[in-house]
């Protein structure tokens, strides 16, 4: 199983903040959980505020995953966004193969739970920066 098929599965889960189960899930808690089932123990990270910071979530990601990439976006990419115009990089998602195309699975506050959505150009513009997964695919 790869990132992005583990990441599947907790489509609408419900989102939580800091959550890491299957009562809920935050965009991070999702990351961690696919990571997981991919049979990886990731470093949690358990105390953070609603909107990071500074770049604190792009710090983070460059911790553990490296430099962002410089090539086209791939299925298990890790990516940064922004949730609107203008608006500092404070959501991550993981993208996947999509019947369209690529696809962005979520966990979605203002929807509220995870969803498996088409990577739109609309959306495609709010991604700031995108990490490759280092795990096992």
């Amino acid at each position: 199983m790869n990132l992005s098929q583990a990441a599947l599965k907790y489509v609408n889960t419900p989102f939580l903040h800091r959550g890491r189960t299957l009562h809920g899930v935050d965009c991070i808690g999702l990351i961690l959980l696919a990571a997981i089932d991919c049979g990886y123990v990731p470093a949690n990270i358990p105390t953070y505020g609603r909107e990071p910071r500074n770049g604190l979530l792009s710090y983070g990601l460059q911790d553990r995953l490296g430099k962002p990439l410089e090539r086209d976006l791939q299925a298990n990419d890790i990516v940064v966004q922004r949730l609107h115009e203008g608006g500092e990089p404070s959501h991550v998602g993981i993208i996947t193969d999509h019947p369209h195309g690529l696809g962005i699975v979520h966990a979605y506050g203002e929807i509220g739970r995870v969803v498996h959505q088409r990577l739109s150009d609309a959306r495609r513009r709010l991604i700031t920066e995108a990490y490759q997964w280092q795990g096992k695919s």
